[in-house]
């Protein structure tokens, strides 16, 4: 009875152990997000950004949802190809609000109208500020100027 006691509490240890190594942290979770982003950009998928955006979301203190949507297809109609490169990017959650965080990144953004050559491939500086709703990390508001 005893080894039979001791094998239960083993699985259950093992099992508990399992389950909060399953849990992705929120700075993965984070990231992930941002390079699912990023490939919807690339492929010019724009509805899939709308399911990270909050429904509160604001860009640059104007634009809601539907303008960067709007902005990023117009983007995409000057030019045929769009790469998105991250060249440096820090999420800090917020340690008073754990459920608050902003990213800072530097993106450098280059649109291929059918030359040889990229065009526009400036870098811009990106802040985004992320709510945890659910169990999920959402953008808030972003922000993003020229270097």
């Amino acid at each position: 009875m005893t080894i039979k006691l001791c094998r239960l509490a083993a699985c259950l240890v093992v099992m508990l152990y399992l389950v909060a190594c399953g849990k992705t942290p929120d700075n993965e979770m984070i990231a992930q997000h941002i390079a699912t982003m990023q490939e919807a950009v690339e492929a010019n998928d724009f509805s899939e950004i709308e399911n990270f955006l909050h429904k509160g979301f604001i860009a640059n203190n104007r634009l809601e949802a539907k303008e960067v949507a709007q902005l990023l297809r117009m983007y995409s109609l000057q030019h045929r190809k769009i790469d998105v490169t991250i060249v440096g990017s820090n999420t800090t959650i917020n340690p008073t609000f754990p459920d608050r965080a902003e990213t800072i990144m530097s993106v450098v953004v280059t649109g291929s109208s059918g030359g040889l050559l990229p065009s526009d491939g400036s870098v811009r500086t990106v802040k985004a500020e992320w709510m945890k709703q659910a169990g999920d990390w959402l953008v808030i508001s972003a922000q993003w100027e020229h270097e």
